[in-house]
């Protein structure tokens, strides 16, 4: 498939990524619906029967299969509320989504548990395939993707991905691909609203871990916590400060 921003400078993708959402069937403000229902679902799933049934919620589980939980829940809901537009993958060769009608509007969901706002794919995205009947499906297209941090979501993004933006890891025992900052500013836009608050304070800049645990001694674990905070720590307060010029909602 070819790119979208074949030509184009790094400056012009913006004006183009926007350009990709507002043709596609998919709006932002359905994104974040189903997202926040799929998330809700999410940890009020019981495992196990009767006595023995136990909430997700008490358990400690791994970011990667919270994730895959929450790729299917969306996926699955989405096609309950639009059967006629789409529908959960089904095999290797399918996107997460796949839209009925026209699958380049097919959407691949990555999300990803770590402290932070990147996302990662597996080694295969970042390596060069010159056979693509080897590629099990395409991997440039529309992306969601999903930060969160435990049981906090805090932050979706919708945009594009080329398969080429996804750089493998150098060393020969790496396991993912990354993706560089110019792709998370003109390729992915950030889809606004209070829960972004929900982000742990170790994703803002500059945060470390005698920060963050000086913000913890004071109560302040996320950033909805920094944004009302009224005591007298001149760190946190220069913190806050600085909070305001950010772009969280």
């Amino acid at each position: 498939m070819p790119s979208p921003y074949e030509g184009l400078t790094e400056e012009e993708w913006l004006v183009k990524t926007k350009e990709l959402i507002s043709c596609h069937p998919l709006d932002v403000e359905t994104i974040k619906q189903i997202a926040f229902k799929s998330w809700k679902t999410l940890w009020s799933t019981t495992i196990g029967e009767g006595k023995l049934s136990i909430n997700l919620s008490e358990l400690d589980v791994p970011a990667t299969v919270v994730g895959y939980f929450f790729e299917k829940l969306f996926a699955k809901e989405l096609e309950r509320q639009q059967p006629h537009l789409w529908r959960a993958g089904k095999n290797k060769e399918d996107k997460d989504i796949v839209c009925i009608p026209n699958n380049l509007y097919s959407v691949e969901i990555k999300s990803s548990g770590q402290l932070g706002e990147k996302v990662f794919g597996n080694r295969s995205y970042g390596q060069n395939i010159e056979n693509t009947e080897l590629l099990k499906k395409e991997k440039s297209g529309y992306y969601i993707t999903v930060n969160f941090y435990r049981q906090d979501l805090h932050l979706l993004r919708f945009g594009w991905i080329d398969h080429s933006d996804w750089k493998a890891q150098k060393a020969a025992t790496g396991q993912a691909a990354s993706l560089s900052e110019s792709v998370y500013t003109y390729k992915l836009i950030k889809i606004e609203g209070d829960y972004r608050l929900n982000a742990p304070i170790r994703v803002l800049k500059g945060v470390g871990s005698q920060i963050s645990q000086l913000c913890a001694e004071e109560g302040v674990l996320n950033v909805r916590d920094l944004k009302n905070y009224h005591g007298s720590n001149a760190k946190i307060l220069k913190l806050n400060e600085t909070l305001k010029k950010m772009d969280f909602s």
